[in-house]
């Protein structure tokens, strides 16, 4: 039994490499295709919920972001995407946090499955 435990634990340390302090896991960019989107930066909770959106919601969407809910993009076409940066894995709120009820460009991955889009943004602006 050690030794499959061992060799379980030396696959993951093979598919993570350091890189000056930081771990990173090889192979895990997510797979889709690369698009721009433009749109306004909503809190998911108040949006999916009671459709709150708009500069008026602005303060509550921000508190709501800060307090750690999901926050998405949603397009004038009304298509709504999941956020999180490509980066390090980073949650929504690092790189759109200050851009609540705005309008934004994102560039990115976007990945559709079991009915949610996401997309992985690279670039704000």
């Amino acid at each position: 039994m050690s030794g499959e435990r061992d060799s379980r634990v030396t696959t993951f340390v093979l598919t993570c490499f350091d890189t000056g302090g930081t771990w990173s896991f090889v192979g895990a960019q997510p797979k889709g295709q690369r698009a721009t989107i433009t749109g306004e930066v909503v809190d998911l909770w108040c949006y999916l919920e009671g459709g709150d959106r708009g500069a008026a919601k602005k303060a509550c969407a921000t508190e709501c972001a800060k307090a750690g809910n999901p926050i998405g993009l949603l397009d004038a076409k009304g298509n709504l995407y999941v956020t999180a940066g490509l980066k390090d894995h980073e949650p929504g709120r690092a790189l759109l946090l200050d851009e609540m009820s705005q309008e934004v460009t994102v560039t990115g991955t976007v990945v559709q499955n079991g009915g949610v889009q996401m997309i992985y943004v690279d670039s704000v602006k």
